[in-house]
């Protein structure tokens, strides 16, 4: 998974159902779960002991594992790396004879004698001593001793090979005062335990926990419990601030789903960094919930990024929630084998997220263009005539580097049938009327296989959706995106000059240090930043009153460049050293001035549309 600055990663995490399992108290007598144990408030050097009283093992040897990797993640990530000192003993306490079978791996002698295993875990976000990849936080740990436990539960919890489906119980003691959020509800809950059982290893792994001193808010919406909790450790946002801006997004979702939700509860665990050096965030989204890391600010500041990320990650819901491959549903952590319809569970969920947003008035119509527009500029950078379903099912290995490519072809697949159904069906059926199909079809419990997708997708359909796949998506033509946009009434130009503001003709960099942009250089240095007045090492604090925040950078240059007009007065500020090396904040105005730039992929409203052309778009971006 790509992880770089001002790129947010996602990832699809499992299929399974985190409702409350039933497990019976004979159950556990009879050794027929996995009884994990967690004490939180006996951390040593970063590391928590992890205890398990074992189901029943028939065989005479057993190996315990560690994930690989997990779906969503689409990475080796060789979770084992964090785990140490492994042990296991029989009933009466004596040590039974293991050996590390490989890094996430362990075999165990005499398995029938076995009653239990320890081992320490050590946290993914502060370990830079162990070697390897670093492990993208929100699909990693964090323990901070009486502040912060940050658990996405493959990091901790292992299984016994042939016993994924084992029943699971999980017990977590935690400091006073601590809550853990999490889409999972606790079979019992004090002031210093949590409880938690689960049907499976799937079920289990599929619900992240924080636990923190609480600042959650529930709101309720389309008949379910939607969870916000939010760790912010200078206390800059809050949750209920974090609620009140993604209510509306989440309100929108419902009508997009058809005006009820299908779950019952959801949780969103954010976690906000006051890390310096912050290099990557994002979210990884599982089946009821999804796990935030990102930079710290107030609830402003970070409004839109949660917006465009939660209204990914909540989508989740329908696939792979109720619509995933047997890849998906029975996924094997240790010898993954990957789906090829990562164009449905990432590029059309995140092709949905957009949609919905444009479709009820959450932006503007050139705004999402300019989406779409950047979309297409990244998918051309990439390897466009690789065909998409042979990318999907080697994303791990041979085209990992080809990954970020679901969020934007992924989603220009998913713009195309959409638009392309709605031609057919006279506008009224398109994607979101599918994956309703589909829903009913498949389910949480039902998979798919993976070469049947594209029939079953015919058979509700049309013919000509047949042939869409075997040309766009298993094939190599480039999408036909002049062609679909001109049915709506779009104008698809791959190369035009336009004109925009223009910042100065500085060269931009980045200080990790202070977290600001930085003008690197002023030799190209145009009229505009003549007139302001850029000296080289000048950081950047605003633009028009507007703080450069990390989170808000992109938004506003983009509207800047768009939509400043010549000669409307421009201010502004920079940190800048002065003769004795202490930074001064300095003012810097000027009148603006446009400037022609070639552009690509450009996306505009045809100047005399069609009626017919004008029915199909409203047909397709009006509620």
């Amino acid at each position: 998974m790509q992880k770089t600055l001002m790129v947010l990663s996602f990832g699809l995490l499992m299929a399974s159902c985190t409702k409350k399992a039933v497990v019976s108290s004979s159950q556990a007598l009879n050794g027929s779960t996995y009884q994990y144990s967690v004490d939180l408030t006996k951390v040593v050097d970063d590391k928590l002991e992890v205890t398990l009283i074992n189901p029943k093992i028939e065989s005479e040897e057993i190996i315990f594992r560690l994930p690989k990797t997990v779906p969503g993640t689409y990475s080796t990530d060789d979770y084992g790396r964090y785990l140490s000192d492994f042990k296991a003993f029989d009933s009466k306490g004596n040590l039974l004879t293991t050996n590390k079978l490989d890094v996430n791996s362990y075999t165990i002698k005499d398995a029938k004698k076995l009653h239990k295993i320890s081992y320490k875990i050590d946290d993914t976000w502060d370990s830079p001593e162990i070697k390897g990849t670093k492990i993208f936080e929100p699909t990693g740990s964090d323990i901070v001793a009486n502040k912060e436990y940050s658990i996405n539960t493959h990091c901790f919890f292992g299984y016994f090979d042939g016993m994924k489906q084992v029943p699971y119980q999980v017990t977590f003691t935690k400091p006073s005062g601590f809550y853990g959020s999490t889409s999972m509800v606790a079979k019992s809950s004090t002031a210093t335990t949590d409880i938690f059982e689960m049907n499976n290893y799937m079920d289990l792994v599929d619900a992240p926990i924080l636990y923190t001193q609480p600042d959650t808010t529930v709101l309720k919406i389309g008949g379910a419990d939607i969870l916000v909790s939010v760790y912010s450790p200078n206390k800059k946002a809050s949750s209920k601030e974090i609620a009140a801006n993604i209510n509306t997004l989440l309100e929108a979702q419902k009508e997009y789903l058809g005006g009820k939700l299908p779950i019952k509860k959801y949780a969103f665990l954010i976690v906000l960094s006051d890390n310096p050096n912050l290099t990557s965030f994002g979210a990884l989204e599982h089946s009821y919930s999804s796990f935030y890391y990102l930079p710290e600010g107030t609830s402003e500041s970070l409004s839109q990024t949660v917006k465009d990320v939660a209204s990914h990650e909540f989508f989740h819901i329908v696939t792979p929630l109720n619509i995933h491959s047997e890849e998906i549903g029975n996924f094997d952590y240790n010898a993954p084998k990957m789906s090829k319809h990562l164009w449905m569970y990432e590029g059309l969920t995140e092709y949905a997220a957009g949609h919905m947003q444009a479709k009820y008035n959450l932006i503007t119509l050139p705004k999402y263009l300019d989406m779409l527009r950047q979309k297409v500029s990244t998918m051309k950078s990439m390897k466009d005539n690789l065909p998409f379903t042979e990318m999907s099912a080697n994303v791990l290995d041979k085209y990992k580097n080809q990954y970020m490519n679901v969020y934007n072809k992924g989603a220009l697949i998913g713009l195309c049938l959409d638009i392309k159904l709605r031609q057919l069906s006279d506008g009224k059926y398109g994607t979101q009327s599918l994956m309703q199909d589909l829903s009913k079809t498949y389910g949480k419990t039902v998979s798919f296989k993976d070469d049947e997708l594209f029939d079953k997708i015919t058979s509700l359909t049309y013919p000509e959706i047949r042939q869409f796949f075997a040309t766009y998506v298993e094939g190599k033509e480039p999408l036909p995106l002049a062609e679909i946009l001109q049915s709506v009434g779009i104008d698809y130009i791959s190369e035009a000059t336009v004109k925009q503001a223009s910042l100065g003709g500085v060269a931009i960099g980045f200080n990790q240090q202070t977290g600001r942009l930085k003008i690197t250089s002023i030799d190209k240095v145009n009229e505009f930043g003549k007139q302001m007045g850029y000296k080289a090492n000048d950081e950047l604090i605003s633009i028009n009153g507007q703080a450069m925040e990390m989170m808000k950078i992109q938004t506003i240059m983009t509207d800047f460049n768009a939509n400043t007009k010549e000669g409307e007065m421009v201010t502004v500020e920079v940190a800048r050293k002065n003769a004795e090396g202490k930074e001064e904040i300095i003012k810097l105005s000027a009148p603006a001035i446009l400037v022609e730039v070639k552009q690509r992929n450009v996306l505009k409203l045809a100047e005399s549309p069609s009626a017919e052309q004008l029915k199909l778009r409203n047909q397709w971006l009006k509620p």
